[in-house]
């Protein structure tokens, strides 16, 4: 590094360190809007403060519950929510993150929609409608299901809603998409904070963690057993929660009516007068009491609802689509193989993607992870070995023994290692560290991957979601396996391998023997 590049290197850093540490230690305080409320209510012994957006302050209008999207800033929804200001007294709920005395809050939906009911209980009103926005629907889904209140009717802004349609489709393999924002909201909240770039981020800390604890399995259940008027509005182009997904919700909520829009994601900000005055109109055939129900919608239509959903039914993907769609699998595939093995599987059985792409991007994700862990190894080398917690476990003679096996053994032991979850890691690494000739380790290893991927993709692919189920059942038992695990490789390293030589016998004689004098003298 030239003496120039590094003074330029150290100014950027001490601008950072500048920035970071102003932003601590005076932290900015957002100031109240000019609609903004407060209200003080109680969950689970705690108190806690929330604050609320009012538009039109009139106590006899009907009211409008709207959640925002934590993913779009909530100014965004205002001129849509004054639009309906004219007839309806709406409110936007602002979710606190911790309680009066600092005791940190769950981003979770169930929890804000416990926190929606106490407010709504708190502000007396005795019946609303609900409206969601994009994520904000997650919070919707789960109000419904609370009674504590009369809910009139439900709007659907561009949902998220059933779990099927989102991401990869399945809550196993998209939990790992969403862990992998939290580095990436982190930088943004820290990492760019000069000249407030990290505020123009749709991504923050708030929202990763609101993703995190999201689970949409039960929407499907929850919105197919409403029995209120519901109004499905989205955009024709959103390229965020696609169409295909109000398609979904107006199937199996039969008495569901459906709007769309041109524009996309955005079409709700960007064209909210059309958008506010067809809600209205809507709203206006519900408190006439002319707005279908479930009691009242078709016989036809009920019977649509009640039909399974089937995976054929997701369209295949395309251009940019499907490389998002590679993206995501891939993803999948950094933090876990085998989970990436069967959502591709899954994908392929849905008709999303092909097998060969499937195939390819699984098999290229496995060899960039397992090849850096073997390098990772590799580089690390032996000194680690004489650490506290390595020495412990591995002597010197275990070292000796393994580059043995290794040698004479290595195919079985790649090989087999590919077909059991868990050893993978300890086993790459310990290649790299015993410094195996990475041209032999790489050729086992691409055999071995080349046998196994095909292999659990077309299980998964036959099998179907049974897999998850399965992959579940493993899940529920990683800490014993993992301990099993141990407890294995100690028995691999300590009484199996010395085993594997004649000297090692005679020593292992040689115990039995003086065991048995100390127990029998």
């Amino acid at each position: 590094m030239s003496g120039k590049t590094a003074k330029i290197f150290v100014f950027i850093a001490a601008v950072y360190l500048i920035s970071v540490s102003l932003r601590l230690i005076f932290p900015a305080i957002e100031k109240p809007h000019l609609n903004q409320n407060e209200a003080s209510i109680e969950l689970n012994g705690e108190h806690l403060s929330l604050s609320y957006l009012e538009f039109d302050s009139s106590e006899s209008a009907s009211v409008i519950v709207l959640f925002h999207d934590p993913f779009i800033e909530r100014e965004k929804l205002e001129p849509f929510a004054k639009s309906l200001s004219d007839e309806f007294r709406v409110l936007i709920p602002i979710f606190p993150t911790q309680t009066e005395d600092g005791s940190r809050l769950s981003y979770s939906a169930e929890s804000r929609a416990e926190i929606s009911s106490r407010w709504i209980e708190k502000m007396d009103i005795p019946k609303i409608h609900v409206a969601g926005n994009g994520f904000g629907n997650a919070v919707a889904i789960e109000f419904l299901k609370r009674e504590s209140v009369e809910i009139e009717s439900y709007a659907m802004l561009s949902a998220l809603g059933v779990q099927e349609f989102h991401f990869l489709g399945y809550h196993l393999l998209n939990q790992p998409i969403y862990s992998l924002l939290y580095p990436i909201g982190f930088m943004i909240d820290y990492g760019l904070p000069i000249a407030g770039w990290n505020a123009q981020s749709t991504i923050n800390m708030e929202s990763v963690r609101f993703i995190n604890e999201l689970d949409q399995r039960p929407y499907r259940d929850i919105l197919n057993s409403l029995e209120i008027p519901v109004l499905i509005m989205h955009g024709k182009d959103d390229n965020h929660v696609s169409k295909v997904t109000a398609y979904e919700h107006y199937r199996i909520i039969p008495q569901s009516e459906i709007w769309l829009a041109e524009g996309g994601r955005y079409s709700v900000f960007e064209k909210f007068d059309l958008w506010a005055a067809e809600y209205s109109n809507f709203l206006t055939t519900v408190e006439r009491g002319t707005a279908v129900t479930r009691s009242s919608s078709s016989q036809e239509r009920i019977e649509k609802s009640e039909k399974p959903f089937q995976f054929g039914n997701v369209p295949p993907v395309y251009g940019w689509g499907l490389v998002i769609i590679i993206l995501l699998l891939s993803s999948v595939t950094i933090v876990s193989e085998d989970l990436g093995c069967i959502g591709g599987g899954l994908l392929v059985a849905g008709g999303i993607i092909q097998f060969w792409v499937a195939f390819l991007t699984v098999y290229i994700g496995i060899i960039l992870v397992d090849a850096a862990i073997y390098w990772l190894g590799r580089k690390l080398g032996r000194p680690i070995l004489t650490e506290i917690p390595f020495r412990w476990f591995i002597s010197k003679k275990d070292i000796e023994r393994s580059e043995e096996m290794f040698q004479s053994n290595g195919f079985k032991i790649i090989f087999i290692t590919r077909f059991l979850p868990g050893t993978r890691f300890p086993t790459y690494f310990t290649a790299g560290l015993l410094r195996t000739r990475f041209s032999v380790f790489i050729t086992y290893f691409l055999i071995a991957i080349t046998i196994w991927t095909p292999l659990v993709l077309g299980i998964s692919t036959l099998a179907g979601q049974q897999m998850l189920g399965y992959l579940q059942i493993y899940q529920d038992y990683a800490l014993h396996i993992f301990l099993g695990l141990v407890l294995g490789l100690y028995i691999l390293f300590k009484v199996m391998m010395p085993m594997a030589t004649k000297k090692g016998r005679r020593e292992f004689a040689v115990r039995v023997i003086r065991l048995k004098q100390q127990v029998f003298s």
